[in-house]
């Protein structure tokens, strides 16, 4: 299973916050970088940031799922 980054935050709990909402639409989520992102400068642009990746094949149904999930909070 090849992995993709879906999107990049700043601090653990937003990835995880949306992992939890992809995993409950039925796409397996994976959360990275968190211990660096914790350790160092969260807003320091040199690191890679916390990533939350996606099997390859789900990462069209993921991207849908993004937008709904930014979008609830406008309807």
């Amino acid at each position: 299973m090849e992995l993709v980054t879906l999107k990049i935050f700043n601090t653990e709990i937003e990835a995880e916050m949306l992992k939890v909402y992809l995993e409950t639409n039925g796409i397996e989520a994976y959360v990275f970088g968190n211990i660096m992102a914790n350790t160092f400068n969260l807003f320091n642009n040199t690191s890679e940031g916390v990533q939350l990746k996606v099997a390859e094949n789900d990462f069209e149904k993921a991207s849908e799922l993004v937008i709904e999930f930014y979008n609830k909070d406008n309807q």
